[in-house]
């Protein structure tokens, strides 16, 4: 039996390699949704579930030489022209200050613009080095 008292419930999963993860019958009641984006934090090795309606959801990475409140404003700017606004999730991450990346999750559904477009716009951006924008299979 799930504890309702506070604001948080928790529960154990078990992993095992190979075989999928099974959810309280209480947990998939309350969230209501049929699917669920999983991310995996490589550096925190911290996992976020995150129930979603669509399956139709698209990783954006950028990779930057800074995360510099530059770049931010400027990748603000493509992103209200875009209107992307409903981000599923987001991070920014400087690895050993070799490489940083921008990372988001989203549904293109928002977009007034096509991806490619998208795209093009952020390879613009000062100190850009290199964007992926791909389905989340």
């Amino acid at each position: 039996m799930i504890d309702r008292e506070g604001a948080t419930s928790a529960v154990i999963l078990r992993f095992t390699a190979g075989k999928p993860v099974e959810f309280p019958a209480e947990f998939v009641k309350e969230i209501g949704e049929k699917a669920g984006l999983t991310i995996l934090h490589h550096k925190d090795r911290v996992m976020k579930l995150f129930p979603v309606a669509s399956d139709n959801i698209y990783l954006l990475r950028i990779e930057i030489s800074d995360l510099s409140r530059n770049f931010l404003k400027q990748l603000n700017y493509a992103f209200n022209d875009a209107k992307l606004s409903d981000i599923i999730f987001t991070t920014g991450v400087c690895l050993r200050g070799e490489k940083c990346y921008y990372e988001c999750y989203f549904v293109p559904d928002q977009l007034v613009v096509s991806l490619d477009e998208l795209e093009d716009s952020l390879k613009m951006i000062d100190g850009v080095s290199r964007v992926v924008l791909r389905k989340v299979e």
